[in-house]
């Protein structure tokens, strides 16, 4: 089963690369594995583009960004990401064009 990530749900972190947002830009760096307790957090709510921000009490008390996919709710199933389609001009009725094919 999959479950969308959520403000305050409990998981556990086996991520292998980090995310950090500084002023020059984001840069995605990889880190050691996580032993035992120190892998355990709670999700603020907040993704961005596969990424999901934790804060990660157990290890240092800060936030994290780590991939969803690296990322299991606390019973052990999966977070899913949800996706918003945004319109663009060329489509503003809320629904994109899967087609790849240009209107005439």
């Amino acid at each position: 089963m999959e479950v969308k990530p959520t403000k305050g749900l409990k998981v556990s972190v086996d991520a292998t690369r980090e995310a950090l947002f500084e002023e020059e830009g984001v840069e995605i760096k990889k880190i050691a594995p996580f032993k035992g307790k120190n892998s355990n957090g709670v999700l603020t709510g907040r993704t961005l583009v596969g990424y999901c921000e934790v804060k990660m009490s157990d290890l240092d008390g800060k936030k994290h960004w780590y991939p969803i996919e690296q990322i299991l709710a606390e019973n052990g199933d999966a977070l899913k990401e949800e996706e918003i389609l945004i319109p663009t001009e060329e489509n503003s009725d809320g629904e994109a064009d899967e087609s790849g094919e240009e209107e005439e």
